[in-house]
């Protein structure tokens, strides 16, 4: 009888130890591909043609969200996660922007929130990562924000919220749906070939001031 149970409590050890390797095994994994940016350079993503309604979808999304809820950094990462979910979407880059809206000052005179956003979802997606050590190719998230940068300087002539709101009048909604709708398209025209239309506001800086002919100036690397 001690024999029978001196085995049958062997034989439980061992499984319950080859339960937590097993489950140690799938977490370290799980924790691997979590790591891994989601988008490449030269990466490619089946929308079905479908990218004039993400597009769509980004800026609506976008407005409504800040109407509703504001937060203009979570409203612009909502919106795009909710218009791309062919993208893997993560609640925790979600609420890392909590404090970022408004420029992140009482004063507002730092970045837009809708500009920050736009960035945390680029980096999200396709950023550097991190394990033991840094690793990976941040250039790609870069190259997305900063077309991203050229549309608000074209439209607000800057990228800080109090510049931004004075041109805008204060239409937090309408800027963060543009914010959402231009990172739609920059993503879009990147990974499937998007082609967005002809906009005649585009040879027009902020308030109908001209530009120069080569658009906006190049940013800072």
């Amino acid at each position: 009888m001690n024999r029978t149970t001196n085995r049958r409590g062997l034989l439980q050890s061992v499984a319950t130890g080859l339960a937590l390797n097993l489950s140690s095994a799938a977490e370290a994994s799980a924790q691997t591909a979590d790591s891994q940016p989601i988008l490449r350079s030269g990466d490619r993503v089946d929308v079905a043609g479908r990218e004039a309604k993400i597009i769509e979808t980004a800026f609506r999304l976008g407005h409504e969200y800040e109407q509703r809820h504001g937060g203009c950094a979570q409203c612009v990462l909502a919106a795009l996660q909710d218009a791309l979910p062919e993208l893997k979407a993560d609640v925790g880059v979600f609420r890392a922007a909590s404090c970022v809206d408004g420029g992140a000052t009482p004063t507002g005179i730092q970045s837009c929130g809708a500009f920050t956003g736009a960035g945390l979802f680029f980096g999200f997606l396709c950023g550097r990562s991190r394990d033991e050590t840094f690793f990976g190719d941040k250039r790609l998230s870069q190259e997305l924000m900063r077309k991203v940068y050229a549309q608000f300087e074209r439209h607000y002539g800057s990228v800080l919220c109090k510049d931004v709101r004075a041109v805008a009048k204060s239409d937090c909604p309408q800027v963060v749906g543009l914010a959402a709708q231009w990172a739609a398209e920059v993503l879009l025209e990147t990974v499937a070939d998007y082609r967005p239309p002809a906009d005649p506001a585009d040879s027009a800086g902020p308030a109908g001031r001209p530009t120069p002919d080569d658009g906006a100036s190049e940013p800072p690397h």
